[in-house]
């Protein structure tokens, strides 16, 4: 039949998911605890029939950008709302890609940026790290060519957690000003990370933010997402957007959250103590561990393969992602060969959890 042939090289993966009755659930970067019962309740009590019979509102649309507005310092001009980050960067991909076209990232990444760049034509050059986990900005900025019309950095950078500081991202975001090209900077993680990089947008209008609510925020089931950027580019963007992109349960959760910022606020705090705080217990308990300002770590034992931990953490009912020896799927971290490494989410109190204690 007839379609778009540069579609049909790309694979999907969709790989089934630990159910949650089984499992708990530390592989996805995903809000680790249950929100605390009367936070929850009091949302609940919001949710009337017409939330599922009527499709939403612009107005409300408008009300969510408003907020996201007020949390970020910026104007409403300034905001693009979509089902989930993912959706945004596939929004600019579509405005952006076309076969001879490229979009240049670092690898390891989030896949999808390369795989949404294809979708629309055009090609991905991964940019690798060099032999240490600190990536090289310069490189990258030497693999633009005539054809880039997007490169992404995420920041902190997804999966090993590194943090540029918006110095450093400065001299990237002048080079892609330069040659007309538009800057993503996917922060994600950020409230997990020493600060945001938002001021750049005011300094470039070719530079986007991308945020979620799967992260900090522990919505990760209402799938919203946002870009932060000039009023010109938000124009842009917004011609390919969906004509209702969030549902009205979605809206009305996202603003909830904005407007009732403390738990919000509590949570990343704790996280960031208890990642910290276990990162450090497996450092002095004999593991390799890539200290991270996400909401996940790596570590691997010094001297083994990582299947005593693998079988510790099994024994536990923990959901999370390994490249062990039983299965044969690499988890790697650049400048070193192992491929038995371990990705674990994490969460408050994390650090006093039974199962740390057996891997310690």
């Amino acid at each position: 039949m007839k379609h778009n042939h540069w579609i049909d090289p790309i694979k999907r993966m969709f790989i089934p998911r630990p159910t949650k009755q089984k499992h708990k659930r530390f592989d996805m970067a995903e809000r680790t605890s249950s929100f605390p019962d009367q936070y929850f309740s009091r949302f609940m009590r919001s949710i009337v029939q017409e939330d599922f019979i009527t499709y939403p509102s612009y107005a409300e649309y408008d009300s969510l950008k408003d907020d996201i507005a007020k949390h970020n310092e910026v104007g409403r001009s300034n905001v693009y709302l979509s089902t989930g980050s993912g959706a945004c960067i596939k929004s600019l991909c579509e405005i952006t890609m076309y076969p001879s076209a490229n979009i240049v990232s670092p690898v390891p990444c989030y896949p999808m940026y390369g795989i949404y760049g294809r979708l629309f034509g055009g090609d991905h050059i991964g940019v690798e790290y060099d032999d240490s986990i600190t990536f090289n900005l310069d490189k990258l900025i030497d693999s633009i060519n005539l054809n880039t019309r997007l490169v992404v950095i995420s920041n902190p950078f997804s999966p090993i957690g590194e943090y540029k500081t918006i110095d450093e991202i400065r001299k990237l975001c002048k080079v892609c000003a330069d040659r007309e090209i538009i800057l993503l900077i996917d922060e994600a993680y950020v409230d997990f990370s020493p600060g945001t990089v938002l001021p750049l947008i005011k300094e470039f209008d070719n530079v986007v933010i991308s945020r979620t609510f799967s992260k900090a925020f522990g919505a990760a089931g209402i799938r919203v997402g946002y870009l932060l950027a000039s009023e010109k580019l938000i124009d842009l963007v917004t011609k390919v957007q969906l004509t209702y992109p969030l549902s009205n349960i979605s809206v009305k959760f996202a603003s909830y959250l904005l407007n009732n910022l403390d738990e919000i606020a509590l949570y990343s705090y704790d996280t960031i103590r208890g990642r910290d705080n276990l990162c450090k217990l497996l450092s002095d308990g004999g593991y390799d561990v890539i200290n991270s300002h996400t909401n996940s770590i790596h570590f691997h034992e010094k001297d083994g393969d990582n299947s005593e931990a693998v079988d510790i953490m099994n024994n536990y009912g923990l959901a999370f992602k390994s490249g062990d020896t039983k299965t044969g799927t690499p988890v790697m971290v650049p400048g070193d060969d192992r491929k038995t490494w371990i990705r674990l989410s994490v969460g408050p109190d994390i650090d006093t959890m039974a199962f740390v204690g057996d891997l310690i």
